[in-house]
Formats: C-alpha cells, sequence, structure tokens
C-alpha cells in the first residue's frame, strides 16, 4: 500500500471514529410524573380526576362535545425532568396504552379514532380550578378552549384498537429545550378527528399503571454531522476498493 492510500485510510478512520464516538446520545426514557383527566361528564367541584388515591385505572379521549356535553375529555401528562439537558434537535416519541374506554364508544378496526398530542400555554395541574387546587384561576372548559395549543400533523395517531400507540411530539419537546415553552405539560385530545363519529376511547391511567405512558427522547444528529459521517465512510470506501484493486494486479 502506498503512503498516499495509507494516510487516505487513515484520516477516513479517524473522521469515522471521532464521529462514532461523538454521535448521538442514546435514547433516553422519561416517566409521566403525574397524570390525570377532565371531562364534561364530571360533575361538581372535582373537575380533575386520576390522581393517585382516586381509583381510575383507565382515562378517556373524547370527539368534541360527546353526545350532547361542551367540551372534550382530555388527558394530561406532566413531566418533572430537566429538558436543558438536551441540545439541537431531538427526536421525542410519546408511548400511551390504548384499551377500552368502558362506555361502549371506542375506536376499532372499522371505526378508528384520531388522536392528537399538544403542547399547553399553561400548566392545567396548577391553573384549573378544582376542590384538589381551589386556588386554580380557570374552569377546565376555558382551560381547554384557550391554553391547548393546536397539534402539529406528526403528533396525530390513529387509534383502532388497544395496545401501544405513540405520537412524534419532537416539536414540542424541541420548544421545551429552546425554552420557548416551559410547560412540561402534553394534552391529549381528539379535536382533529374528522370521522363524524362520536368516540370516548380509553387510555391507562399511568398513575395506576406505571409505565404505561412514557416519552423516548434521543438527539438527532445535525446535518453537517450526516454529511461528515458520509465522507468518512466515502473514504474508506474509495481505500479499500484501491488496496483490493492493487492486490488483483498482475
Amino acid at each position: 500500500m502506498t503512503i498516499r492510500k495509507q494516510a487516505v485510510r487513515a484520516a477516513g478512520a479517524v473522521m469515522l471514529g471521532t464521529l462514532l464516538a461523538s454521535g448521538p446520545v442514546h435514547a433516553i426514557k422519561i416517566d409521566v410524573a403525574e397524570d390525570v383527566m377532565t371531562s364534561s361528564f364530571f360533575q361538581g367541584a372535582n373537575a380533575v380526576r386520576g390522581y393517585a388515591g382516586d381509583n381510575r385505572p383507565v382515562f378517556r379521549v373524547s370527539t368534541g362535545n360527546p353526545f350532547g356535553t361542551v367540551g372534550a375529555e382530555t388527558i394530561y401528562l406532566a413531566f418533572d425532568y430537566d429538558f436543558s439537558t438536551f441540545s439541537g434537535p431531538v427526536s421525542a416519541i410519546l408511548t400511551v396504552q390504548s384499551t377500552s374506554g368502558g362506555f361502549g364508544a371506542d375506536a376499532s378496526a372499522g371505526n378508528p379514532f384520531t388522536v392528537s398530542a399538544h403542547g399547553v400555554a399553561a400548566n392545567p395541574f396548577t391553573a384549573i380550578t378544582d376542590d384538589t387546587n381551589p386556588g386554580g384561576s380557570v374552569s377546565w372548559l376555558n382551560f381547554f378552549n384557550q391554553s391547548i395549543l393546536p397539534a402539529d400533523v406528526a403528533a396525530r395517531s390513529v387509534v383502532s384498537g388497544s395496545g401501544a400507540v405513540t405520537f412524534d411530539v419532537s416539536a414540542i419537546v424541541g420548544d421545551w429545550i429552546s425554552g420557548s415553552n416551559a410547560v412540561h405539560v402534553l394534552a391529549l385530545t381528539g379535536v382533529n378527528d374528522t370521522s363524524g363519529n362520536e368516540f370516548l376511547h380509553g387510555f391507562l391511567n399511568n398513575t395506576e399503571a406505571p409505565g404505561s405512558a412514557f416519552l423516548t427522547v434521543s438527539a438527532v444528529p445535525e446535518p453537517e454531522t450526516h454529511a461528515m459521517l458520509l465522507a468518512g465512510l466515502g473514504l474508506l470506501g474509495l481505500a479499500r476498493r484501491r488496496q483490493r484493486a492493487a492486490e488483483a494486479a498482475p
């Protein structure tokens, strides 16, 4: 092997080794710190339910104004994590467990239901007035109408039965990382369903079934990092092809 070939191969190996050593971090699983639901079916002062001890194993998400009520059933999930430990773009996936809501209005393979994951403009756990939070400033309905942010198309998933359901919430978590939104809470709603049907679909309450809802967040390499990785692989491939050609020459 000539000195030039050795240099090219060594340079490619160094570049690739450096990139692999400093590549994206492993995915981090972030558990839900607290989750609750609000519903137009809840009467009286107890408007936010699902805290530990409420004996509510299943939450529900509904279409808007289901069955003659006002508002919609909504799940709120809070995360107690320092998202500033991330820098740059991330991939963030929310996983929840779909199950029967118990009222005969669940999604099915023949009758799917679109559920959306949203960021929020205020913390529902402290803002909504409830018997557990009499110092709150808004009703659950006003919070639903005023503080739930629009959902990206990527953060919408079609539910057609039981099992794990995932939502791409990368944009929301990106706002948490940048500090443009300091409220680390996700809302699950059915406001983007266009089926024309009414749903009261169920999801497991993470407080009662720990681990049933969580975030998976991992760093995404910057475009220039991808370019450097491809360049390193290209150099190694070129050096290897030249070496084989030299070895095959008479």
